[in-house]
């Protein structure tokens, strides 16, 4: 994601937001040029995209990652423990698992 000062035939000089992207063996451009003289809407979207990176542990949860260190449950920063329920069934595959249910004020465990 770039910002770039672009010639406009409808607004003369104005800002551009450009983001590239690559799917699989394809690559995606996409311009969008700022239609009023406000820098704050690229500048959002710059903040929105930063939080989203760093939200990474929060949304993708993989098994014996991080997530877990000497089979204990690593607390993430201003994160708090509700409620641990020991004796339940993890059932996401074809198989159980029986396992601990950890709740948090983030996120739920199993």
């Amino acid at each position: 994601m770039t910002t770039k000062t672009v010639a406009s035939r409808g607004r003369g000089t104005t800002q551009a937001l450009y983001i590239l992207s690559i799917s699989r063996n394809s690559r995606f451009e996409f311009i969008f040029t700022n239609l009023t003289n406000s820098q704050s809407k690229f500048s959002s979207v710059f903040d929105i995209y930063r939080l989203y990176q760093s939200s990474t542990l929060y949304r993708e949860m993989k098994l014996r990652s991080s997530i877990l260190h000497e089979g204990s449950l690593n607390v993430l920063q201003m994160e708090k423990v509700f409620n641990t329920l020991n004796g339940v069934w993890n059932l996401s595959s074809d198989q159980g698992n029986l396992g601990t249910f950890i709740i948090t004020n983030i996120r739920l465990v199993c």
